[in-house]
């Protein structure tokens, strides 16, 4: 829901892993502009980072850690082409601010430079509203059909997947889903609800 603090905490998602050497995370919004625009993700950002150092360029919409080396940047993929441009990178943190509006051709695609070798877990984060649509099948364990809301008990329950030939196979635990697919890299997922009565300062303010 609006105002549960999804944008705030995707900024301070990479700080975990700032000091490590070789660390670099990528948040996307899916339009330029919408990087910028009032209380969006530079925004939050500027009332964060420059607490561990940060520098902020404008013009390279990303933020640097000269003491560390490392660096957090924001992009966009308004078109699908674009996301062609990442073709080889390599990214230990990935983030979609309203990941409901990018489409899953990008984020499967994304999900595959989702690599590193400095040491850090790749890790994907997102924040959405999930609507109707590709979104919402992927988090449907997680929401109820009839209500339309998420399921209390399964917020922040981990769940593992695998992806074989576009198709998606669900399991409870990592050692199902090997035992299924020893062939295939299982990941973990989960969603957490979050509405604004989670967020008591956004509501005092």
């Amino acid at each position: 829901g609006a105002g549960g603090g999804k944008t705030y905490s995707l900024c301070l998602e990479p700080l975990r892993s700032i000091r490590v050497k070789g660390f670099g995370a990528v948040t996307f919004r899916r339009t330029y502009p919408s990087i910028f625009a009032e209380g969006s993700l530079w925004d939050t950002a500027s009332t964060i980072y420059p607490y561990f150092k940060g520098r902020g360029s404008v013009g390279n919409a990303e933020w640097t850690f000269p003491e560390w080396g490392t660096r957090i940047a924001f992009s966009h993929m308004a078109d699908e082409s674009d996301k062609d441009s990442w073709l080889s990178a390599q990214i230990p943190l990935i983030q979609f601010d309203q990941l409901e509006e990018f489409s899953s051709t990008m984020f499967w695609f994304m999900l595959g430079r989702n690599r590193t070798s400095c040491g850090v877990r790749p890790l994907i984060r997102a924040g959405a509203n999930p609507k109707p649509g590709w979104l919402a099948d992927l988090v449907q364990w997680w929401w109820s059909p009839e209500t339309g809301y998420a399921i209390e008990e399964h917020s922040g329950k981990v769940r593992w997947f695998c992806r074989v030939k576009g198709r998606l196979y669900w399991f409870n635990s990592r050692e199902e889903a090997v035992a299924s697919f020893p062939e295939s890299l299982p990941m973990s997922f989960t969603f957490i609800k979050a509405l604004v009565d989670d967020n008591p300062r956004l509501l005092a303010n």
